[in-house]
């Protein structure tokens, strides 16, 4: 086998996976409205929050609180592992993470996902024993 042949196989590995994650980085894009969280065999309904894909990297968590009418929100970044994982990283802007994550369901500063659907309409995500469904709003 000839050093050409030899890297060819590699090479044709690593395009094949950067062009699945643009895929799902496409597919992504725009905002998200959470519709249902299912754990443990209980479904909670909730319309009330936002998953923002604004690029390749950028992620945004919003959530809308109905009793005071307003907004609140988190930045973060978004990365693939592979093309069925999006690990999600919220940043301190515009507050520090400690004060956004009890808005939240969230642990820690970041999750990983596996994606279970997606179409142009509906997003299923995975994540600490939890299904997540969403819709393209």
């Amino acid at each position: 086998m000839n050093r050409k042949s030899f890297w060819s196989l590699p090479v044709c590995v690593l395009l094949t996976l950067t062009g699945c994650q643009k895929e799902l980085t496409r597919q992504l894009q725009g905002k998200w409205q959470l519709k249902t969280v299912e754990a443990s065999g209980q479904v909670s309904y909730v319309d009330t929050v936002w998953y923002n894909f604004q690029s390749e990297a950028l992620f945004m968590y919003q959530i809308y609180h109905v009793d005071k009418d307003s907004f609140s929100h988190m930045y973060g970044y978004k990365s693939h592992p592979d093309e069925n994982t999006i690990h999600l990283e919220l940043t301190s802007y515009p507050r520090p993470v400690d004060e956004f994550l009890p808005l939240t369901d969230w642990e820690g500063r970041s999750r990983t996902f596996t994606v279970k659907k997606i179409n142009s309409k509906r997003l299923v995500l995975y994540g600490d024993h939890k299904t997540y469904e969403f819709i393209q709003f």
